[in-house]
């Protein structure tokens, strides 16, 4: 028995359906909401693409429903301002032969621009002692710090509280971002200044490596753990 054709590939966000879109022009899957005034807006499959015809491979959206897929009800621009091309496929598999198939928003404009339809995470505990550790490896040591193990919904939070603290305390540029996890945070005014350090433990290594012996073993003081100050 067949299955009942797909509708529009969408994400609920707060109650409200967000399409998944692409420009067409990059790899980046878009957020589309609907237009403000039902028929105002613009479909989300134009109907040609359902025209065997025109089209070279109408099987690619036999199982999407084409009077959902063709009612006028979306933004003409993204979340992020950006004019749409069509929709992404979805479960109906792709749309058109070189379409793709996507099941969340890449975009990172447009995450953000969700972000703030959703409550702000709660603070944990340990992030301002973490802040101040982190800025005073940045600020006293090495010009930079790695924070490991940071929870996903505190990475923000963190990163922002350290580049005000390194701002406050020395009123440099601060630069940070997150990898996996690690939280990286630079002023690279200050690391330029200590650079004579990491030259000096190079140079440590490379002669103990000449003369033959194990290089010594350097110690990882810009690195902080985030599990390791759990002060709950």
């Amino acid at each position: 028995m067949p299955s009942d054709p797909h509708g529009p590939n969408v994400i609920m966000v707060k109650g409200a359906a967000m399409l998944l879109t692409t420009t067409g022009g990059g790899v980046a899957v878009h957020l589309t909401a609907a237009a403000d005034e039902p028929g105002t807006g613009r479909e989300a499959v134009h109907d040609f693409y359902f025209d065997g015809d025109w089209h070279d491979r109408p099987d690619a959206v036999a199982s999407y429903d084409r009077a959902a897929l063709t009612e006028p009800r979306w933004s003409h621009t993204t979340l992020c301002g950006r004019e749409w091309a069509i929709m992404v496929g979805g479960d109906g598999g792709a749309i058109g032969r070189y379409g793709e198939v996507a099941f969340a928003p890449t975009c990172r404009r447009c995450l953000a621009l969700i972000d703030r339809h959703f409550p702000k995470p709660t603070r944990d505990s340990r992030l301002t002692l973490v802040a101040q550790l982190a800025a005073d490896v940045v600020v006293n040591q090495r010009g930079f710090v790695e924070i490991l193990d940071v929870p996903g919904d505190q990475q923000d939070e963190l990163r922002k509280t350290v580049r005000a603290m390194v701002r406050q305390l020395t009123g440099h540029s601060v630069r940070s971002h997150s990898i996996n996890g690690v939280v990286h945070v630079e002023c690279p005014a200050i690391h330029n200044q200590r650079a004579d350090q990491g030259m000096h433990d190079v140079a440590e290594a490379l002669d103990a490596l000449f003369k033959g012996k194990p290089p010594p073993r350097l110690e990882r003081d810009w690195a902080i753990s985030w599990a390791g100050w759990d002060i709950t």
